[in-house]
């Protein structure tokens, strides 16, 4: 593709609105081509055998290609577009953008090994996840991306230079990780094949690429060990391009500060009906005295059953039809590496909206049954967990997203709107009083902690990514401030260095979520808005920054 012209150069006939929207398209149908592992991850299944990207090649073009994209976005003039229109070019621009900052300015792909290696496997998880009830259908499509894992992770290893070295770490234990995840679904894929012996060599083979990449990775040079961090210009454009908020990192960190000391005093205030004096001792206590009424799996089918219910009978959220949520145990082959309880959601334009909730028993694994309880017992607080990931949390939110008009829109994931919602669905629930059984006496404290906890973020995710903060004097504020174990507080700080802006987004994006909502509904602006008028509107635009919604109004 030149730069003077560009194959997909929209005529002069098409309105603005219209140029964008063919602008998407060619985005939508480029990285498809580019990496087909994301477009079968949008529920596209012709792309499901498919496993490509890694290569130097691949992403060079892909730069030129998205430096024309934005080029031609660019010129699509403002003043010409308006309400959703104007906020699809906004939100297309934050794609572009973020996407050249990642590729071509800090390499990403070059110095973070773990992006390779995850793909790959990710791949494969993907499939494992969307045919978890029938492998036997899905086996070539899994097969062929087994078989594409060591070309793809060769080319990938070609590409790393100067990695960072708690990124190598890292991506080596993740290769670990998947080695034995590859193994575990070869063994379960040669029960169906009508060629064990073919599919246990593929298998074999892609097992021990992972291996031979992890070698590769370990003797390139490393670059510096805060080399993960992005500068103060760096991270205020990410900031500005990903939540919306036109703030200097002081800014965030003196927010991120005075919300620390907010929530701290609620929450000793919060202690002392407890009769204890840290967060740590009550939660402690109350997860080692909680024994499940159950199995793990039926309480959270019934949490999340009665969490729809509330939902629906409350009014106070849209059901989008056709949505499913449905609860299931983690395979034996899958269980070491998954937390306690996820969710995986739909593709953007995957026709069945059904979100998988993951349950992750390693109780089941254990024959001794003080064990079992201990693993049990990991669980405790599964009410809010229930909340958060399903029923109003994301699988509602993302359902609904999921069905909106503009296919740019399906695409958003801005986490200072989906996190941020996560957490006022959490905190709604308290206020009502939805929280029901055993956690019932903890859930505002548990909810109070868990917001402490993301504060912290905030002012971790500004001293990390400005080099204020090294890796390790971040996990000690999480280890001080809201009781983790060292080992707990350096996983979680681990996934903070490779996402920028995420860690501050979930507190912030409440917080933003809740100015919004008071402006509508008791403003002048949106006086005598209900509650569920708020609902239906915010999540009618998907995951976008909050700030931008509001300039669409304006426009």
């Amino acid at each position: 593709m030149g730069k003077k012209s560009s194959s997909y150069h929209m005529a002069n006939t098409l309105s603005p609105a219209d140029q964008l929207r063919a602008l998407g398209e060619c985005f939508i149908k480029r990285t498809c081509s580019d990496f087909p592992q994301w477009g079968s991850s949008l529920g596209f299944s012709k792309y499901e055998s498919q496993l490509a990207g890694s290569d130097l090649k691949t992403r060079k073009e892909r730069m030129l290609f998205l430096e024309q994209l934005l080029r031609e976005t660019e010129a699509l003039p403002a003043a010409k577009l308006s309400g959703d229109d104007w906020l699809d070019r906004r939100c297309f621009f934050s794609m572009l953008r973020t996407e050249l900052l990642n590729s071509r300015d800090l390499e990403r792909y070059r110095t973070n090994p773990q992006e390779c290696c995850d793909s790959a496997v990710g791949a494969v998880f993907e499939l494992i996840i969307r045919h978890s009830e029938n492998l036997k259908k899905a086996r070539p499509a899994i097969e062929a991306r087994l078989a594409a894992i060591p070309g793809f992770l060769k080319q990938g290893a070609a590409a790393v230079r100067t990695p960072v070295p708690l990124w190598t770490k890292l991506a080596v234990q993740s290769c670990k990780g998947a080695k034995d995840f590859v193994e575990n679904i070869g063994e379960q894929l040669v029960i169906i094949s009508p060629d064990p012996a073919k599919t246990r060599k593929i298998a074999t083979a892609a097992a021990k690429a992972f291996d031979e990449y992890s070698k590769a990775i370990r003797a390139k040079k490393h670059g510096k060990p805060g080399d993960f961090s992005l500068g103060r210009e760096r991270f205020e454009y990410l900031v500005r391009e990903r939540t919306g908020l036109d703030w200097s990192l002081g800014e965030i960190e003196a927010e991120g500060h005075r919300l620390i000391g907010e929530l701290s005093e609620e929450l000793e205030m919060e202690a002392r009906k407890h009769g204890a004096k840290s967060a740590k001792q009550i939660l402690d206590k109350a997860r080692d005295s909680w024994i499940p009424g159950a199995p793990l799996l039926e309480l959270y089918t019934r949490s999340s059953e009665q969490w729809r219910e509330r939902v629906v009978k409350s009014g106070l959220y849209p059901i989008p039809p056709g949505e499913t949520l449905k609860v299931t145990p983690v395979p034996d082959f899958m269980r070491e590496h998954f937390p306690t309880a996820a969710y995986s959601s739909p593709g953007a334009f995957e026709g069945r909206q059904r979100g998988i909730f993951w349950v992750n028993d390693l109780g089941a694994t254990k024959r001794d049954p003080e064990e079992k309880l201990r693993e049990e017992r990991q669980h405790f607080g599964l009410e809010l967990t229930s909340a958060h990931e399903g029923y109003p949390g994301h699988h509602l939110q993302f359902a609904i997203q999921n069905r909106h008009p503009s296919r740019i829109r399906r695409l958003c994931g801005h986490a200072i709107f989906y996190e941020g919602w996560t957490m006022w669905c959490e905190k709604l629930a308290v206020e009502k009083g939805w929280v029901k059984g055993p956690h019932t006496p903890y859930a505002r404290f548990q909810q109070l902690h868990d917001a402490l906890w993301r504060a912290y973020r905030i002012v971790i995710d500004c001293g990390l990514q400005s080099g204020k903060l090294t890796h390790e004097a971040a996990a000690q504020i999480l280890v001080k401030g809201v009781g983790f174990t060292p080992a707990r507080a350096r996983a979680d700080v681990n996934w903070y260095t490779a996402q920028p802006t995420v860690p501050m987004s979930y507190l912030l994006g409440r917080l933003e979520l809740e100015r919004v909502k008071d402006a509508r509904m008791k403003g002048k602006s949106g006086k005598g808005w209900s509650l569920r008028k708020f609902h239906d509107w915010a999540l009618g635009y998907g995951a976008v920054p909050w700030r931008w919604i509001e300039q669409s109004e304006l426009q």
